[in-house]
């Protein structure tokens, strides 16, 4: 079956379309996106075992990141790590439980030899003596539940001081459309447009030279005053 290859005016509309969006409009509607774009560095594979529920892991996993809400990778690395051992925690309930149960069954004879109508506990406590001093199981489970304990609270301390520094609100995500040539040509004409705001610089007026203050002109001496100066004093 083949696919039709959309043709150049409708990619054109999709990238157009695309760059009009700009994302989650609500606070909850953000930070849902932005913990979509986060990465899963744990998969069910790794976790759980084959006889094992993955969607149970999954569904555990989902209960962490919604309760701590991890605000970028390195905290959702950290939620991840603390599902993770919260899981094998479980499973290791789990291996205890099925330990003492083997155990209990194994030495059935033997502790009916030792000890005559024994109750429930007084059977597990024999069982537990037996195998902290004759095996090497239990002190192994004791030494792996404590490194997950150290594990999980490493990483929620660590989870604690990511989370109390200021967060910057997270930004609406926008498509922005593939550059084409048309794209160019519209930017570089638009940068070499003036816009509606701007004036062109007006011409340099040539400057005029300052102006010179007149002088009053001189009245000229009456004739009586000038023969007076010339005749003698008698």
């Amino acid at each position: 079956m083949s696919v039709k290859k959309p043709s150049e005016k409708q990619q054109t509309a999709s990238r157009t379309n695309g760059a009009k969006s700009k994302g989650p409009a609500t606070p909850e509607g953000r930070a849902r996106s932005s913990r979509n774009s986060l990465r899963h560095g744990l998969s069910a594979a790794v976790v759980v075992l084959p006889h094992e529920d993955r969607a149970q892991f999954e569904s555990l996993r989902d209960s962490y990141m919604e309760s701590f809400q991890p605000a970028d990778q390195p905290q959702h690395d950290l939620v991840e790590t603390m599902a993770a051992a919260r899981w094998r925690l479980n499973r290791l309930q789990e291996i205890e439980a099925k330990l003492f149960e083997m155990e209990m069954v194994r030495r059935e004879k033997e502790m009916s030899k030792q000890l005559i109508e024994m109750t429930e506990v007084e059977r597990l406590a024999w069982v537990f003596d037996n195998l902290a001093n004759h095996s090497k199981s239990l002190a192994m489970q004791i030494r792996y539940e404590g490194s997950l304990n150290r594990s999980y609270e490493r990483a929620f301390k660590q989870l604690q001081q990511l989370q109390s520094r200021p967060q910057l609100p997270p930004s609406p995500q926008q498509n922005e459309p593939e550059p084409t040539v048309e794209h160019a040509l519209v930017r570089a004409t638009s940068a070499l447009m003036p816009t509606p705001g701007q004036r062109k610089n007006p011409l340099p007026t040539p400057s005029r030279p300052p102006a010179t203050p007149k002088t009053p002109p001189t009245s000229p001496q009456s004739p009586q005053k000038e023969e007076s100066n010339l005749n003698p004093v008698a």
